[in-house]
């Protein structure tokens, strides 16, 4: 999967789930300064990409990854396979 593909894919997750415009949205984006998405939202945002990314996504990780190209970053990563077991 592409990088540009991903960044798709979780603008709709955010317009679907942390009801955001995707035009606003670019891999620079903080979840919570820009987007003021909340601890629960973040937590469903995590659980359905890991669903639709066939990746895990470790609760410590996940808490680190602020911004959109964060996230972009670590499932392409864990696509390719330079992650070790457990996506850590």
């Amino acid at each position: 999967m592409k990088r540009s593909e991903i960044l798709d894919e979780l603008k709709g997750m955010l317009a679907e789930f942390g009801d955001v415009d995707p035009e606003l949205v670019d891999e620079q984006t903080a979840f919570v300064a820009d987007l003021g998405l909340d601890s629960l939202v973040l937590v469903r945002l995590t659980v359905v990409a890991e669903e639709r990314f066939g990746v895990r996504v470790p609760d410590e990780v996940a808490w680190e990854l602020h911004t959109v190209g964060s996230v972009v970053s670590y499932v392409e990563e864990a696509l390719s396979g330079r992650l070790g077991a457990g996506g850590e």
